[in-house]
């Protein structure tokens, strides 16, 4: 199968649910969470798929329910950066630390 044959069911995806999930890697440093496409989703799709977000940008950090595995959404003035993620609430707990704590180091 081509990627380009991908695309309608892509799109339709993308517009009943909002959003693309994409599967990757999320990673929280002291200055960003950042979210980076794995290689099966680069193959299949076209456009920017990685995300970095500076924590001292986020304004509010909530844990979504999910199936299976619950979501993290991680909001900034401009966008919202879902996660899903095993550990949902340790991971926005933890986003809410490195948050604060940049925003304590100003």
């Amino acid at each position: 199968m081509r990627a380009s044959s991908l695309l309608p069911v892509l799109s339709a995806f993308r517009a009943m649910w909002g959003g693309l999930w994409v599967g990757g890697r999320v990673t929280l440093t002291p200055e960003s969470v950042s979210f980076a496409a794995n290689t099966l989703n680069r193959v299949a799709q076209a456009g920017t798929m990685d995300v970095a977000v500076p924590l001292d940008q986020v304004t509010n950090v909530e844990v979504l329910p999910g199936f299976f595995t619950n979501i993290v959404a991680i909001s900034t003035p401009v966008r919202v950066l879902k996660v899903r993620c095993y550990g949902a609430r340790r991971f926005a707990d933890a986003v809410i630390a490195a948050r604060d704590a940049v925003s304590g180091a100003r």
